[in-house]
């Protein structure tokens, strides 16, 4: 890392100006290292100091910036020409915990692609299927946590996949998917089409799992049904709780439910 003064030098005490500068790098540089996850080992080029205090100065500053950084750094000093040597431990994870996870099928022992991963690959795969076809709705079956990654909260993916591909898409959780299948079936009969999309109807009576409380709504509850959400009125204490709901009005992406007593 090379420390320069631009274009501003100064007009009265050149000294001053460089102290200020490399005062100004060494906090920056601090917090680069951490934005950035820079690791490894690092040569900082302050700007040439005449006065020993000046370059302790620096120092310090820098060693207090440092301090805030939770992963593991060593300065090893000053030089008079201003150059410092770091070290910083390297904590980026590899490509392949990026893309990966333990496998859910064999206990961890293998491993499989991530959510996240599988989304993007099954989102090229719809492109180039609502590229090809005349169909004006795509059916999309997936593993129920992929299928909830396309979706997106509040069904934001799920909009945003259908204003690229200018179709109408359905997605449906299916727990019979392996995590790493899609199935992408475009719908030439669009009647009746929800019936047989949507995993739920109104006026059915479930028992689900009331996973957390709404984001925006602590006094609801979510559950899922094959990823496919139900949004349960008065649910957020029930977190935890397996209990019978009602569904009510049926969206797309989500469908209301009330509590009921069996």
């Amino acid at each position: 890392m090379d420390v320069n003064t631009g274009k501003y030098v100064g007009t009265t005490n050149l000294e001053d100006t460089v102290l200020k500068t490399n005062l100004e790098a060494a906090k920056e540089i601090a917090r680069q290292l951490r934005l950035r996850n820079i690791g490894g080992i690092i040569i900082v080029d302050f700007i040439d100091m005449t006065k020993e205090e000046h370059r302790q100065e620096v120092l310090r500053v820098l060693e207090e910036e440092i301090k805030k950084d939770k992963t593991k750094t060593n300065i090893l000093g000053i030089t008079q020409l201003g150059l410092v040597e770091m070290t910083r431990k390297k904590v980026r994870p590899s490509l392949s915990e990026v893309l990966q996870k333990p496998c859910p099928y064999c206990d961890g022992r293998g491993k499989v692609l991530s959510e996240e991963t599988l989304g993007i690959n099954f989102k090229s795969q719809i492109y180039h299927i609502a590229r090809q076809t005349s169909a004006d709705t795509i059916l999309v079956e997936a593993n129920p946590l992929v299928a909830a990654r396309l979706i997106g909260s509040g069904g934001v993916s799920l909009r945003d996949l259908e204003g690229k591909t200018n179709k109408s898409l359905y997605i449906r959780g299916s727990a019979m998917h392996h995590i790493e299948s899609v199935t992408i079936k475009p719908i030439h009969d669009n009647d009746d089409i929800q019936e047989h999309t949507l995993p739920v109807k109104t006026g059915e009576v479930l028992e689900v799992k009331v996973e957390e409380p709404h984001v925006s709504n602590l006094n609801d509850g979510i559950a899922r049904v094959n990823g496919f959400i139900l949004n349960i009125e008065g649910a957020g204490v029930m977190v935890g709780e397996t209990i019978p709901v009602e569904v009510g009005k049926v969206f797309r992406t989500y469908a209301k439910a009330r509590p009921v007593r069996i």
